[in-house]
């Protein structure tokens, strides 16, 4: 999915032409800690291609316009496939015009410049944008040759083609757990920048992989940081860019830091990706740090006692140094694509949830009855599956993990993090 990043000084229109595009006054639907109050995100569509539009408008910096044009505009231009450059009809041109628009020039993007507030009669600077090349006269506010944009970006998102890989697969974890490490031990070459310092790799990278047969787009990010580490608006563009990918992928390759252990920060992120539904192994990175490796065991036990909503996922120590596992790594991604991919007969599903009913049936609130009348598989990857019932919102959520758990122990989705909806039925039903 393309990222069509909006950019200009201040107050000339960026976030208007922004939720205009995506035709939405509600900007932010990634809920990363420390974002919310900028609206800067947002999903949007022009005719069939859908793309992720980025307004930069909500990371102002505070004070003067620091060395020209700062750090988070020149990390959003970096990571776009296209920009849009926004000027303002009724301002003069300033050394931050000339800054931003250099810097596109510079980064060779694809880009669109628009001279927005075109429509006022106190436009008197119009022409003098015209020094930057051809441009798009908007009104952002009243929609004015909003389609001559939109026209003009379609050439430029491009098209998910899903069936062109096997699966999308995201490597993710918090910074500076070696997942650009990880992806060059796999690659077997240099492919993102590694260093030692915490948060080097600030952008998405997508390298097309072959491994037996079977074509994977794999996707390196950039670190998701705690919000008291999100001040810097770079860091919260990285944090948001790499959940962005956990959204785009099938499959989460999740890298802990066996040094170090699982933290709070771990945490948040394989919820994040249970949540989401995604396929995910567990790459329990830097093993060749650890004194004894016979508490391999014991690694995993904790593992799986401080994330059990990730109890599914397979486990896999690895070295980014030493090249340990890298192969088995994708070979769990191999297995989890066939395992997503599965369909359970619907006749052995109703056997199976009559047998886990039986061993503990469901809690009655109030006196009232309530069943599990029938089951029924409606999707893969993930495979989800449709619990109907007479009373879904009575169903507590321990007896929906109870069941959930049941389903794990019954059938094999291992790195597959199943989806069941309960939902309601009339009396005259099953």
């Amino acid at each position: 999915m393309s990222r069509v990043v909006i950019v200009g000084k201040p107050n000339v229109g960026k976030s208007t032409l922004f939720n205009a595009l995506v035709k939405k006054n509600k900007s932010l639907v990634l809920n990363i800690p420390g974002t919310t109050r900028d609206r800067v995100f947002e999903y949007g569509q022009i005719e069939d291609k859908e793309a992720l539009f980025v307004d930069t408008g909500g990371f102002e910096s505070e004070g003067e316009f620091s060395e020209k044009i700062n750090e988070q505009i020149l990390f959003a231009i970096d990571s776009s496939d296209v920009v849009v450059v926004v000027f303002d009809a009724t301002t003069p041109v300033s050394a931050q015009d000339e800054a931003i628009f250099t810097y596109v020039l510079k980064s060779k993007k694809p880009f669109i410049s628009v001279i927005n507030k075109s429509d006022v009669k106190n436009r008197e600077f119009l022409y003098d944008y015209y020094k930057f090349g051809e441009a798009i006269e908007i009104s952002a506010a009243h929609r004015r040759n909003l389609s001559e944009v939109k026209e003009k970006l379609y050439d430029y998102i491009e098209s998910e083609e899903k069936g062109e890989f096997d699966a999308r697969v995201a490597i993710v974890g918090r910074s500076n757990v070696g997942k650009s490490s990880l992806l060059n031990a796999i690659l077997n070459q240099k492919r993102s920048v590694v260093d030692s310092s915490v948060g080097t790799t600030t952008d998405s990278v997508d390298t097309p992989y072959e491994f037996e047969g079977r074509k994977y787009l794999l996707v390196d990010t950039a670190g998701i940081r705690r919000k008291s580490k999100t001040k810097k608006s770079l860091d919260k563009l990285a944090s948001i860019f790499s959940v962005f990918a956990i959204d785009r992928a099938d499959i989460a390759v999740f890298v802990l830091d066996a040094f170090e252990g699982v933290t709070s920060m771990d945490k948040q992120i394989g919820n994040l990706v249970a949540k989401k539904h995604k396929g995910v192994v567990i790459a329990l990175n830097k093993w060749d740090l650890v004194a004894d490796k016979q508490k391999f065991d014991r690694y995993v036990k904790a593992i799986k006692q401080q994330m059990p909503f990730l109890n599914f996922a397979e486990i896999i120590p690895t070295s980014a140094v030493e090249l340990k596992n890298t192969k088995r790594v994708l070979k769990s991604i191999s297995e989890i694509v066939d395992i997503c991919s599965q369909r359970i007969n619907t006749a052995k599903l109703n056997d199976d949830l009559n047998k886990i009913i039986k061993i503990n049936a469901p809690f009655s609130k109030r006196g009232r009855e309530l069943k599990l009348k029938y089951i029924t598989q409606v999707d893969t990857n993930p495979p989800h599956f449709v619990i109907f019932t007479n009373r879904a919102e009575d169903i507590e959520e321990n007896y929906k993990r109870y069941i959930r758990n049941s389903m794990y122990k019954l059938y094999e989705f291992k790195g597959c993090s199943i989806k069941i909806t309960y939902r309601n039925t009339k009396n005259d039903e099953f």
